[in-house]
């Protein structure tokens, strides 16, 4: 497999891993719902974009494609900062209208992620290309 998507790939995992490892630290049990669910630590979008845009970085230089990767890591980002915390709101309010109601389901609220979430996602996607591209 090539350095390119060796890298994207690693990187990708390695974000999974360590949000379920955060949530066995913080909640003391193993949920293996946490592999798919939204929101979090650290973010797995951000994490595969921003991955993403690194490797194109490593591979073609400050090229079209690279900037191409900027912009779409920017609207992950943004999705996951603003428009998810937005929905994480609009979550809350309508399962306090819910209430104890079992006939409809409750919507999920922790959709988001913070801006330290992003950021350490981020640095994953800036560390590992580099490893994989310089060590392999």
């Amino acid at each position: 497999m090539n350095k390119f998507c060796l890298s994207i790939i690693i990187t990708w995992t390695t974000a999974y891993v360590l949000k379920i490892l955060f949530i066995l630290l913080k909640e003391r049990k193993l949920d293996k719902e946490a592999l798919f669910s939204n929101g979090g630590m650290p973010s797995g979008h951000t994490a595969l974009a921003a991955s993403l845009t690194m490797a194109l970085l490593l591979e073609t230089g400050f090229s079209p494609y690279f900037v191409i990767g900027i912009v779409l890591t920017i609207l992950v980002i943004y999705d996951a900062v603003n428009v998810r915390t937005v929905i994480e709101k609009q979550s809350k309010a309508i399962n306090k209208l819910i209430g104890d109601r079992k006939d409809i389901p409750r919507l999920e609220e922790k959709v988001g992620h913070t801006l330290l979430e992003v950021i350490v996602s981020l640095g994953l996607s800036v560390i590992i290309p580099l490893l994989v591209y310089y060590f392999f």
